[in-house]
């Protein structure tokens, strides 16, 4: 049978459409110099960011060329990590396909990093003795003599060095951006994962307690461990299935593992009593002035003393924060259309401050300094002026001698204006930066009470806990 006889007729009138292959070819060249034009845009220098506002860090340079990296490949890989690192508008593309993403529904609940498998918490509090009971006592009591010894004779070289050079020998510092590792986003609100680590927290323990046997008796020591927003907020079932460690054990841990002599300032239950208010960022990981303010009444409560009351300090408020988390996350939509408000307590005595700097120079700053034109990921530097090696509060409606010294990180940030009003003088230290040790600084500005502030997380820490005891033992 022969198929033409099956094609069915061509109905009169009718033609098949031809293709306007002009038209796409047109669409093509279009596309392809669009694409062309951007690579070219991007790879013109002057346009390359080299810091990021949103991540607060220093992007990727350019490799430096040999002939070796060339060779083996690695000249390349700098050259695409520079490339992609420094692609002008990143920011705002990132922030763009994340607001493009979450108009398909992609789920309110994400996790960015991955479950870890914490350490357990002891049941039984931290004792150097207890490492080595076997051995018997003559034999630790050795021991701790030989450290002693060594100890001492690393400060005399120290000292003779100092002597030498004409100046104290400064602490070598390596600047780390805080990092906050695995975040769990619910709607509009993040959360990081807690891992308890023991070698770390019995390090931060065992620094401390050396600390207060190093110091007079008559210098008050405290420990304020602060709880990060999981375990506040978050149910304990849902941490659980996190992985994350219990935080209240973690700090009863802490707290019982103390020597006698560091007095300590538990907020968990008072948090929790507090669980339906602004204690916590939802975009940063860090609290608002209103969980310091709590923690800074549980500090007065433990002194015996009665704490200035909210109402009575003048504030200053900065919206559009947008933190850590937001910029961890790759900017997540839920976040940025959500962004958190920066409320400051000014305190009654003084705003004025001056701060060290890492290049060692000295600077005149408010301690709770205006930042509305600001950055939307700088707003929380408000507080004190940031993290600075070396910060002095003097109180001019005070002349009894009174002082204290706050070991902090960014977290004590937002707890040292409360304290201005209640000394003569607030010394404080990040001792992420600090480059000198803090028994010969009590010594020398006959302080008082020394206060260390940490969240849970950086007592769990590896490096910011050798930075502690770094400044200790120096």
């Amino acid at each position: 049978m022969d198929r033409t006889d099956e094609r069915r007729p061509r109905q009169p009138g009718r033609r098949p459409k031809k293709k306007n292959y002009k038209y796409y070819k047109m669409k093509i060249r279009v596309f392809g110099a669009s694409i062309f034009i951007m690579a070219v845009i991007a790879l013109i220098l002057p346009l390359r960011p080299k810091e990021s506002e949103v991540e607060k860090r220093t992007l990727a340079t350019f490799p430096s060329f040999s002939l070796s990296t060339f060779l083996n490949g690695e000249f390349f890989t700098g050259v695409d990590t520079w490339y992609s690192d420094t692609f002008p508008f990143r920011e705002l593309l990132i922030s763009g396909n994340n607001k493009y993403r979450s108009l398909y529904g992609f789920g309110s609940t994400t996790l960015h990093g991955t479950i870890q498998e914490a350490d357990a918490i002891p049941t039984e509090k931290f004792d150097m003795t207890m490492i080595i009971s076997d051995c018997g006592k003559a034999y630790f009591d050795d021991l701790e003599n030989r450290m002693k010894e060594k100890m001492q004779a690393q400060q005399d070289e120290a000292n003779a060095i100092d002597n030498a050079s004409g100046g104290k020998k400064r602490r070598e510092i390596e600047a780390v951006p805080e990092q906050v590792g695995s975040i769990y986003i619910s709607g509009d609100t993040a959360f990081q994962l807690y891992y308890f680590a023991t070698g770390p927290v019995d390090r931060y323990v065992n620094a401390l307690n050396r600390l207060a046997n190093k110091v007079d008796d008559s210098v008050n020591i405290y420990d304020i461990v602060v709880p990060i927003s999981t375990g506040i907020y978050l149910d304990q079932k849902l941490q659980d299935e996190l992985g994350c460690s219990n935080q209240q054990e973690a700090i009863d841990y802490v707290y019982a593992s103390l020597d006698e002599r560091v007095k300590t300032v538990d907020l968990f239950d008072t948090f929790k009593a507090h669980s339906d208010e602004y204690l916590y960022f939802r975009t940063d990981h860090h609290w608002t002035a209103l969980g310091a303010y709590y923690t800074y009444c549980e500090y007065m409560n433990v002194k015996g003393e009665s704490p200035t009351l909210l109402s009575e300090f003048e504030t200053m408020t900065f919206d559009d924060f947008l933190g850590t988390y937001y910029a961890s996350s790759e900017q997540n939509a839920a976040l940025g259309s959500n962004p958190d408000t920066v409320v400051a307590y000014i305190p009654k005595a003084t705003n004025e401050m001056t701060f060290v700097d890492s290049d060692g120079n000295e600077q005149q700053w408010k301690v709770i300094q205006d930042v509305t034109d600001w950055a939307s990921s700088g707003k929380y530097n408000c507080f004190i002026g940031g993290d600075n090696p070396f910060s002095t509060i003097e109180n001019p409606t005070l002349s009894d001698g009174s002082s204290c010294l706050v070991v902090k990180e960014s977290f004590g940030n937002a707890f040292v204006p409360f304290l201005v009003d209640d000394y003569q003088t607030v010394y404080v230290v990040d001792y992420r930066y600090y480059p000198e040790g803090i028994t010969s600084l009590i010594r020398e500005k006959g302080i008082q009470d020394v206060i260390f502030l940490n969240n849970i997380s950086a007592v769990s820490t590896d490096s910011l806990v050798k930075n502690i005891e770094e400044i200790v033992d120096y």
